[in-house]
């Protein structure tokens, strides 16, 4: 699994014990925290490279599904 996935997973705190839940708020917490990267950044080219990181991070996250539910479920 990709290394600033797992960092990501283990920065998570997730307030439901669904695992379908979890992988949800684990989706919309990836989003925004890369997107306050992206608004903190100050050169185009940071920003550009965090939107980049971002779209696929999240294509990762939707295509690994699975194994990322299990990762989830192994954390917390």
């Amino acid at each position: 699994m990709n290394l600033q996935i797992i960092e990501l997973i283990n920065s998570f705190q997730p307030n439901s014990k669904s695992l379908r839940e979890k992988y949800d708020q684990f989706i919309a917490y990836v989003y925004i925290t890369l997107s306050k990267k992206i608004a903190s950044s100050k050169t185009q080219k940071a920003k550009d490279k965090y939107k980049h990181m971002r779209q696929g991070v999240l294509e990762y996250i939707v295509s690994h599904k699975r194994q990322v539910i299990k990762e989830l479920s192994k954390r917390k």
